[in-house]
């Protein structure tokens, strides 16, 4: 089969490579691969792989190719993945919060093969059945970006009437603002053109505060203060990871307010605590999701509540493309690999 392989130096190479034995998983036929800001940390070198070459990839939707005897779906079955893979043993694991497994397995295109190949090996619990009315391509870009929203969104408690800011208009931005929506909130997007910002209004935005390039975040709290009567937002969506903009939004809630982090960079944060305790601001950190939030991911997109935004189809042997295009931030929405 062919799979994109990552080398020393961050080259990203599609190959021709083994096809992989089952092994007692499931082996699952690709059809949709999403193309995440995460592979560039790798490429870039903040996130090291275990070893080179890596294959690289956590977003997938496929058709069920093989799986062991008593499994729940069988082959020809249309399936997202879901790309974590827990002990099963642990407390979180029992809980429904496989993503703070304390003995994991790994995860696929992280510590273990990814996605960005012609066929996929993953545990069979791992496969969520996708009703007809959900693409191939919404159910793997839900497999990363929508359900890590639907995570993010369930630890911070967003519901009816609270005010959110969604910050950065990407492939994950745009997933929070329908899931923020959805749980009954008014939304706030800070994104930096004005087509990000419409693309935000499109999907359930009540406001778009456009910040050109990335510029202006010392704005914000004003900004935001005047949008909300003075009241400030209750929660913050972190998706860009600057100390600039976790400062702002700090500074943009309102009393007993959240900071909701999911994106990052390479920089620190710094904050006096007295700007955190004397509104009880609360800091809410996230990672990936669970199981039953991609399900969730799925049946909203399935009601038609939630909505993939893709920008560009590319094959495998173009995924160089892909990624050029993702790091010159030239993408509106995302962009995705197809079979």
């Amino acid at each position: 089969m062919k799979a994109a392989l990552l080398h020393e130096g961050g080259e990203l190479r599609v190959e021709d490579t083994d096809d992989p034995a089952a092994d007692g998983w499931a082996l699952v036929e690709s059809r949709c691969a999403g193309v995440c800001g995460t592979e560039l940390h790798f490429l870039d070198g903040m996130i090291p792989p275990p070893q080179y070459p890596f294959q690289l990839g956590h977003e997938s939707a496929g058709v069920v190719l093989e799986v062991p005897a008593g499994s729940t779906v069988g082959p020809g079955a249309r399936v997202a993945v879901y790309n974590f893979v827990g002990c099963g043993r642990c407390l979180p694991c029992r809980s429904g919060r496989e993503s703070l497994c304390i003995d994991p397995v790994g995860q696929l295109g992280f510590s273990l093969p990814g996605t960005f190949a012609d066929v996929v090996r993953v545990p069979a619990e791992n496969l969520i059945a996708l009703p007809e009315s959900v693409s191939f391509e919404a159910a793997a870009l839900l497999s990363c970006s929508g359900m890590s929203v639907v995570h993010a969104c369930r630890l911070a408690a967003v519901g009816l009437g609270d005010v959110v800011i969604v910050n950065g208009i990407g492939g994950v931005g745009a997933m929070a603002v329908q899931v923020a929506v959805a749980a009954g909130a008014r939304v706030l997007a800070v994104a930096d053109s004005e087509a990000r910002g419409d693309l935000a209004q499109q999907l359930g935005a009540s406001d778009a505060i456009v910040l050109e390039q990335g510029s202006g975040y010392d704005t914000l709290p004003q900004r935001v203060q005047e949008l909300t009567g003075a009241a400030g937002a209750t929660h913050y969506i972190e998706l860009v990871g600057t100390e600039e903009t976790y400062l702002a939004g700090i500074r943009s809630l309102g009393r007993g307010g959240k900071v909701v982090i999911i994106g990052y960079t390479d920089q620190h944060l710094n904050v006096h605590p007295i700007e955190l305790i004397l509104s009880e601001l609360q800091i809410v950190t996230s990672v990936a999701a669970s199981r039953r939030d991609l399900e969730t991911a799925i049946d909203l997109a399935a009601a038609g509540r939630l909505q993939v935004t893709v920008d560009t189809r590319y094959p495998l042997d173009e995924i160089g493309t892909a990624i050029e295009r993702l790091k010159a931030r030239q993408v509106r929405g995302r962009n995705v690999l197809v079979w």
